[in-house]
Order: C-alpha cells, then sequence, then structure tokens
C-alpha cells in the first residue's frame, strides 16, 4: 500500500505565479502539508504569463521551503515564442531536467505522486517519479490537444493526432485522473483515456475573497481580469468596446491582465481609436479582492470551440466578491448549465456584440439586478465551491485512493 503521508506534486505552475493553475497548485500543496502530508512540489522558474523569468529567479533554480512546502525549482524558464511547437519543446525541456534529477539523485522516487496537466509531459515525469507499486494520480485542469486543434494553434491534424497520442499513453500510465467538469472526463474518454476519472471542481477561498459595497455613480466599470491568452476569446471584448462605444460614454472596460496577446489587444484598441477601453496590469494575490470588487459588471469571454477542455476558474472568485458577470457561451456548455445552476450571472451567444452589449447595459442600468446577482454568487459558492469543502473532499478521495492501492 503506497505511504500517503509523503507526497510529490509535479506542476509547472505554481507560487508566486498569480493567475491560470498556480493558485490551485499552491492551494493542493499547502493543503496538503497542512494536513500531515510532508509535501514536495517540483516545478520550474515562475513566469506565467509573462515571457521573462520572475526577476527573484534570474538565478535559477534550486530549493526553497513556502507555508511548509518543500519547492524542487528546475532550470527550466518560458517557452521562447507562444507557437504550439515552441510550448512542447519547453515542455519536453522540463521533462528532460526533471528525468536527469531522477537519475542523479537530486529527485527521489515517492510511492504518492501528484501530477497537473498542462502539462501531459509533467505528468509523464510524475509517472517515471512513481515508486514502484505506488500510486501516480494527475490532474487535468487543460486538454492540451484539444485546445491546440480548436483554438488554431497546431499546423495540421498530425501534430494533433500525436498529441492525443500523448495524452491516451501517458494517461493510461496514472493510477486516477481528476478533471474540473463532465464534458472534461468525457473528452477523454472520447481519446481513449481507460484510467479511472473522477470529478472535483475548481474551488474559491471565500475566507479570502469577501463580498465589497459597490460604489455607485458613473463610471460602471466593466472589468476584465486574467491571463491574455488565445482560449480567453478577448477579441470579444474589442467588439464589445466597439459596440458600445457610440452609445454609452458613461461605460468603461478595463482589461486587467498579462500574457501572449497583451500587445496584439493594445494595439488593435490603439488602431480602432477605442477611448471607452484601457488595459493595466494584474494585481498582486493579496489584492485579489479588492481588485476584483473595483468592477461593477465582470467579462468572462470565452471561445466555444475550447468550452469542453478547460473551465474558467475567474467566475468563482468573481461570485465570491458579489459581482456580476457576463459570460459569452453556447447553450448547454459548461458555463451556461453554472448559470442556470447558480442564477448569478447572466449567458450571451458568442461573437455576438449586439447581445454582449446588451446584456452589458441591462446591467449598467440596473444596479439592483446587480446587487441580486451579486448576492446569488456569493451564496452559490459558499454552499458548492468554498475551498475548505472541495479541497477536504479531494483529499478524502485521494487518501481512499491511495489505501485501495
Amino acid at each position: 500500500m503506497p505511504d500517503p503521508s509523503r507526497v510529490l506534486f509535479v506542476t509547472r505552475y505554481y507560487w508566486p505565479e498569480l493567475i491560470g493553475s498556480a493558485p490551485f497548485s499552491t492551494d493542493i500543496a499547502e493543503w496538503l502539508a497542512a494536513r500531515g502530508r510532508r509535501t514536495m512540489v517540483l516545478s520550474g522558474l515562475p513566469h506565467y504569463p509573462g515571457t521573462t523569468v520572475f526577476p527573484a529567479y534570474l538565478g535559477g533554480g534550486g530549493r526553497e521551503r513556502v507555508a511548509g512546502v518543500d519547492v524542487e525549482r528546475l532550470e527550466c524558464g518560458p517557452p521562447r515564442t507562444s507557437s504550439a511547437l515552441s510550448r512542447i519543446l519547453n515542455e519536453g525541456e522540463f521533462l528532460a531536467r526533471g528525468l536527469a534529477a531522477l537519475v542523479t539523485g537530486r529527485l527521489r522516487r515517492h510511492e504518492v505522486v501528484l501530477a497537473l496537466s498542462p502539462s501531459i509531459l509533467s505528468v509523464a515525469l510524475a509517472v517515471a517519479a512513481r515508486r514502484r507499486n505506488g500510486a501516480c494520480i494527475a490532474i487535468v485542469h487543460d486538454i492540451q490537444s484539444g485546445l491546440a486543434e480548436k483554438l488554431g494553434m497546431v499546423g495540421g491534424g498530425h501534430l494533433t493526432r500525436v498529441m492525443r497520442s500523448c495524452e491516451r499513453l501517458v494517461l493510461n500510465r496514472t493510477d486516477l485522473v481528476v478533471v474540473l467538469s463532465a464534458e472534461m472526463k468525457h473528452q477523454l474518454r472520447r481519446i481513449g483515456v481507460r484510467t479511472p476519472i473522477e470529478v472535483v471542481p475548481l474551488w474559491v477561498d471565500t475566507e479570502h475573497l469577501q463580498p465589497a459595497p459597490s460604489v455607485e455613480g458613473p463610471p460602471i466599470r466593466v472589468l476584465y481580469s486574467g491571463n491574455l491568452g488565445r482560449k480567453q476569446g478577448l477579441e470579444q471584448v474589442v467588439d464589445l468596446a466597439r459596440e458600445l462605444a457610440p452609445r454609452r460614454s458613461d461605460i468603461e472596460i478595463v482589461v486587467r491582465g498579462n500574457g501572449s496577446r497583451a500587445a496584439e489587444l493594445s494595439e488593435e484598441i490603439a488602431r480602432l481609436d477605442l477611448n471607452n477601453i484601457r488595459m493595466v496590469d494584474l494585481q498582486p494575490s493579496e489584492a485579489l479582492g479588492s481588485a476584483l470588487a473595483a468592477g461593477d459588471i465582470h467579462l468572462v469571454p470565452q471561445r466555444p470551440d475550447a468550452a469542453d477542455f478547460a473551465v474558467p476558474s475567474k467566475v468563482f472568485n468573481i461570485m465570491a466578491v458579489g459581482r456580476p458577470f457576463v459570460a459569452t457561451a453556447l447553450p448547454d456548455s459548461v458555463l451556461w448549465r453554472l448559470q442556470r445552476q447558480s442564477g448569478a450571472f447572466l449567458c450571451v451567444p458568442p461573437d455576438d456584440p449586439p447581445s454582449f452589449a446588451e446584456a452589458v447595459v441591462k446591467l449598467a442600468d440596473d444596479s439592483r439586478l446587480r446587487q441580486e446577482l451579486g448576492r446569488r454568487g456569493r451564496e452559490f459558492v459558499e454552499l458548492h465551491y468554498a475551498k475548505p469543502l472541495i479541497l477536504d473532499h479531494l483529499l478524502s478521495r485521494l487518501d481512499a485512493f491511495t489505501q485501495a492501492a
């Protein structure tokens, strides 16, 4: 039986990165450590969502101890470009450096190994780091092959097939796969993953993120906050600004974030001479609550062709601070069903600027509706997605699985 008291967690994304999978990786590791598991994280040099290593880590990798977790950092930074090939090569470098660490004894094999995907090659490293008769659990936040294909990040069907084959091969070598939604489970079954799959949703720190009163009066601030990447569908935000510009001078759109599309978005806003939208940097994690509360209305655009391969984590944080949002989503998608369950936000079809603008205007003109949706959202996450609820459940499932292994 694997010893659940010592855990290795392989993840490319970890503290001090602020968005994406890093906060969730950090929560899992610290939760394990706080509950008596001797936890080691194997990660790279922090950079996400930017293209350069954070200044404090420019000296290279090494080991540090953060909140009771030992963090071993391999000397692997960001990919050279945002292309799919560059990312794959970068993930391959992380795998190679991790395998070298195993061979040299810098990293020892563990009986219980967790891994976060993206990247699937991190999961492959976790499989290699599992001791004989141990347990390897993959936590899948994004299905890379599906995202890459639907977002046009791969040049043809051959590379997509290779990525799917890699995902199938690696995940079938694990002992358990944890996904965020039933849709993701269905997609993995479609590509041939036979390993047991459990659905464990994302969570929100309802103690750290608290509702804040709105500031009444113009302008109405409409906020997008998060990664500025391909899967976010941010061209819809620019189209929204174009739609609102001649009609509502009292509505200001703020895009807060960093990422591969930041320069492109800034250039497009300048080219269109849009004065009702501006871009600002992300806030530190300790300021997340106040930063989110600064928006009267939030935006959650989503590329419809990628909706089954990833779940936008920001929606739960927005609900936690008691703010409404407008999401672009197809009927029967994850977001559309979440809207029906929570009653906390509005959904409109993707790539439909008039409908997007109409929903924003509806909320802008009705402060009582904004408050009501915000109240529902807060109650919903407290009941279903609070951090202790989800992480205690995850920990109990991991313990039950390793004990049965």
